[in-house]
């Protein structure tokens, strides 16, 4: 028992820091919206989004996704640290190179002359957006979670800060937001880099050729796995944008804010989960562990999604100005979708603990087809709201794939139970959008905690437990 405790303490210590980092950078980050949607049009915001977007689509495949094997060959004890570092920042700069020449030549045969005056800034972008995801990766590896932490708070204060000076003062519009980006990874990557004493590291750190192979050996298939996400998350951007145009995706940009909150939530634990998972593989009573804390942490998504569903109308009134407000009826099966993808996130570690990185490539691939041929077809018939049912039905695709790929390495009670509390979200999405009637809705959720009394029980227990003992903290585990 004694064991377990320290393991789930180990967790929530990670947890507890990166909520502070996350919950502040992501929240400020959905507040920030009543100034976006006040100051730049909808076609503005829509190509913005866009542009940020191909850049999650383009690291991965020019890094050969890297940063992953960064992460997890670091909490390996066997590897140095150092070596692992020097590789993945040689990757990381080969890729910067090949973009920089890539913008080079479309601005010298002038092929995109409306893109003429943003190439620079989207060099600047790619090369610091590039690095700072270099670095969270590394410092993950390197378990410096409350160096992760801080650089959070602090690019939380960097970009108000300069999303004020380009938007209100200078208002620069869309090149405004580029800049705010740029300054703010800027500097949290030189934060980042002197607390990890890059450097140094990167100076005492050998080119391992066979570490560098067993590295890509892991990380190679999961650019499948990164770029299945992706397109999960940024295919209906482009799908409708084409059918409907850049100001229909600005639109549906802005209705992706209102699940930035259950994706900070599961953020914040992921990242946590993502280094427990990995220490814990292989020990006793793992797969318990693991089941116990799905259980718990799912039914938590599901009781913020079933309240942000009935709350999504009165948010809308207080971020989404002007042509924005409509954004809010193609939130509720985006929430959804957010809580499979939750799911998924708490069985990738997994699957990355057993460097089973060709299942977690299978459910990315399976799931961005689906995504790219739902999202074609749906758009077509239903418009905006086609692209939210796509990313929803793919996001469950992932998790089932991924539940076979795991197997008896977790033990999850209650599967039946999980799945008919989505449908019932999924119940309660349509009655949102459609009929609009509060008090059903309160009905199915009080409904869908009575299903899951046990888990509620449980959960309730254990913060009374940490409650009575007050610094000590949690006596047993989730």
């Amino acid at each position: 028992m004694t064991y377990m405790n320290n393991k789930t303490k180990y967790l929530l210590k990670n947890t507890g820091i990166l909520t502070i980092s996350n919950f502040a950078t992501k929240i400020i980050s959905f507040l920030l919206v009543p100034l976006y949607t006040e100051i730049l049009s909808t076609f503005e915001y829509g190509s913005y989004d866009l542009i940020t977007a191909s850049v999650g689509f383009i690291f991965p495949i020019l890094s050969l996704n890297i940063v992953d094997a960064i992460m997890r060959f670091s909490l390996d004890s066997s590897q140095s640290k150092n070596d692992i570092g020097k590789i993945g920042l040689i990757y990381v700069l080969r890729s910067n190179i090949i973009v920089s020449f890539a913008i080079l030549a479309l601005y010298l045969f002038d092929v995109f002359p409306a893109l003429n005056e943003i190439y620079g800034l989207a060099i600047l972008y790619y090369f610091f957006s590039s690095f700072y995801t270099y670095l969270i990766q590394f410092a993950k590896g390197c378990e410096n979670v409350k160096t992760l932490g801080i650089s959070g708070v602090l690019g939380t204060i960097i970009i108000i800060i300069f999303n004020i000076i380009f938007l209100v003062v200078l208002k620069l519009g869309i090149m405004g937001m580029f800049w705010a980006s740029i300054i703010t990874q800027a500097i949290n990557c030189g934060y980042l880099g002197v607390k990890l004493s890059l450097f140094t590291r990167i100076k005492e750190g050998k080119y391992n050729r066979d570490l560098e192979k067993q590295m890509l050996l892991y990380c190679i298939p999961l650019i499948a796995t990164t770029l299945g996400w992706w397109i999960n998350n940024a295919s209906d951007k482009y799908i409708v944008a084409f059918y409907l145009g850049a100001s229909a995706n600005g639109i549906l940009a802005i209705s992706y804010k209102l699940p930035t909150i259950i994706n900070t939530l599961q953020s914040i634990f992921i990242q946590a989960w993502q280094i427990s998972a990995i220490k814990e593989y292989g020990t006793e009573d793992a797969s318990g562990f693991y089941g116990n804390v799905f259980s718990k942490i799912n039914l938590m998504m599901c009781a913020s999604c079933s309240w942000l569903i009935i709350l999504a109308i009165p948010i809308a009134k207080l971020l989404f100005a002007k042509d924005f407000f409509d954004a809010w009826r193609y939130s509720p099966f985006l929430i959804i979708s957010s809580v499979m993808n939750s799911a998924s996130g708490l069985l990738g570690p997994i699957l990355s603990a057993r460097k089973n990185s060709k299942a977690l490539a299978l459910s990315a691939v399976y799931g961005a087809t689906a995504n790219i041929v739902l999202n074609i077809i749906l758009v077509y018939y239903l418009g905006i709201q086609g692209a939210t049912i796509a990313t929803l039905i793919s996001s469950f695709i992932i998790f089932i794939v991924r539940k076979f790929a795991v197997g008896n390495d977790i033990k999850i009670r209650n599967n039946s139970i999980i799945v008919i509390t989505w449908v019932m979200l999924c119940v309660q999405a349509f009655i949102e959008i459609y009929i609009n009637n509060y008090i059903v809705q309160i009905v199915l959720m009080m409904l869908m905690l009575l299903m899951n009394w046990n888990e509620v029980h449980q959960i309730g227990a254990t913060f009374v437990r940490a409650i009575k003992n007050g610094k000590r903290g949690f006596s047993n585990p989730l």
